[in-house]
């Protein structure tokens, strides 16, 4: 098992290795999720607070010129409800805009999708350095229409018969939107609220 974080002896050695750092030119990728972690953040930032929940994604983007890591917060926080609803609309679990949501955190990793990258420029140590960063995740457009994973599903009604609570509305901007549920969302999202 090749384990990153597994220690070196300091008597034992280590196996010479080349950096396999490529930073890739800004543009629309392929991405692959590999990796995910559940975090609480303390660091010192004005925008994020202290004890907020977020998942760390780890992102391999391919290009031409090779492959990278992209490390991805994702903000358990009202404010960031837009990037989620983005992130999970790229991957193929389309929330429906206005409605509460419910992620499948189990199939996070190895959901693919598409992403724009930009190229960060920062400062380290007194040196300029650069990286790459997910500017924005793309809408699948092998989702259009479909909410949650579930394909829709068109209404079995007789044309003498009023429509029930319970059945599918059809909306020309997104197609078959569910019924609001009267259940509570513990751990969900409002997409598209602020």
């Amino acid at each position: 098992m090749n384990n990153e974080n597994e220690f070196l002896g300091w008597d034992t050695g280590f196996i010479a290795e080349e950096s396999t750092f490529v930073l890739l030119p800004a543009g629309e990728y392929q991405f692959t999720v590999t990796g995910m972690e559940r975090k609480i953040y303390d660091g010192k930032s004005q925008n994020i607070p202290n004890g907020a929940p977020y998942a760390e994604l780890s992102i391999k983007i391919s290009g031409e010129a090779g492959s990278t890591t992209i490390k991805e917060r994702l903000y358990m926080m009202k404010k960031f409800q837009w990037k989620l609803t983005e992130f999970f609309s790229a991957i193929g679990q389309t929330p429906v805009i206005g409605q509460p949501f419910n992620p499948n955190w189990s199939l996070v990793v190895g959901s693919q999708g598409r992403a724009k990258v930009e190229i960060n420029n920062y400062i380290s140590k007194g040196e300029e350095r650069q990286n790459n960063q997910i500017k924005e995740f793309i809408k699948s457009s092998a989702n259009q229409g479909v909410v949650n994973n579930t394909p829709p599903v068109q209404p079995q009604q007789s044309f003498n018969q009023a429509p029930t609570q319970h059945q599918p509305s059809f909306n020309q901007q997104q197609g078959f939107n569910q019924a609001p549920q009267q259940t509570q969302n513990p751990g969900g999202f409002q997409a598209g609220a602020f």
